[in-house]
């Protein structure tokens, strides 16, 4: 990881990470999305709405950390999509379920032994 995604832990200017933070308040929480992703079922990520609403707030952080950062494409996300909203819904889990996984093994790596 580089740049943005492997700094979003230490970022405090980032309008995605900021969301994120204020959603991702419980550690357990974390850890399950970390592990089973949002296709669980994530309170705030479920919704027709709440995807759109959210998506469309950070539309251009998600694109820039999932298609610059972690090297996905939007080939391949469309290829899974039969819709618009469903193509959102695909990125914006994959960011959540990202950032998740990012915070677990920050929290991981930075606690002292």
């Amino acid at each position: 990881m580089s740049g943005w995604c492997a700094d979003m832990a230490l970022m405090s200017d980032c309008p995605l990470k900021t969301a994120l933070e204020g959603r991702f308040t419980d550690d357990s929480e974390i850890r399950d999305v970390a592990s089973y992703g949002c296709i669980q079922g994530i309170s705030g990520f479920t919704y027709r709405k709440e995807i759109n609403d959210f998506f469309n707030e950070h539309e251009a952080d998600i694109e820039r950390w999932l298609l610059d950062e972690h090297d996905c494409t939007l080939e391949g996300f469309s290829k899974r999509a039969k819709s618009i909203h469903q193509l959102k819904t695909a990125m914006l889990w994959e960011a959540v379920d990202l950032y998740c996984q990012e915070i677990v093994i920050y929290n991981e790596t930075s606690r002292p032994a």
